[in-house]
């Protein structure tokens, strides 16, 4: 048997993490109602959460941001935590899972970034650096609000 070699390159768009099974989250204080078919995301009015992972090739997202790769040596920004004995995953996977995907479909549910980062911080449990890490994800959503605002504020007077 024989392997051939390639060049290193670096990837783009592949997932630090995927779940090819739906995963609910219950009880959330969203209450929003939301379900579309061509979706990652339900959401009933008690305020259950499915992260419909067994749609297409699963639900893909990348855990805790901001990461930056310090050039190909090493990754620099917010940790995912020690892996958990019980589950074997980091200790902020569920909650960055549900974070990401209330923030992807935001706009459509409508939430506000505050409801997804309080679900995020209710999901981190009795994490020790739980509140550092809202703290973190509040200050994120400030500035990529900010931000949202200004590209629509420029592409308003054009």
């Amino acid at each position: 048997m024989s392997l051939t070699a390639s060049p290193a390159k670096k990837r783009k768009g592949i997932y630090k993490f995927v779940v090819h099974e739906d995963v609910v989250f219950h009880a959330t204080t969203i209450k929003q109602a939301f379900s579309q078919e061509d979706t990652f995301l339900e959401i009933n009015t008690a305020g259950d959460i499915t992260v419909k992972g067994s749609r297409e090739k699963g639900y893909a997202w990348d855990g805790c941001t901001p990461k930056v790769n310090c050039f190909d040596l090493c990754l620099l920004g917010v940790p995912d935590g020690r892996k958990l004995v019980n589950t074997g995953k980091p200790i902020t996977y569920y909650a960055s899972m549900v974070h990401d995907v209330l923030c992807q479909y935001r706009h459509e549910i409508p939430i506000t970034r505050k409801q997804a980062d309080d679900v995020f911080l209710y999901y981190l449990g009795d994490f020790q650096l739980r509140y550092l890490y809202y703290g973190f994800v509040r200050l994120f959503s400030i500035f990529s609000d900010m931000s949202e605002r200004l590209k629509a504020l420029i592409s308003n007077k054009t």
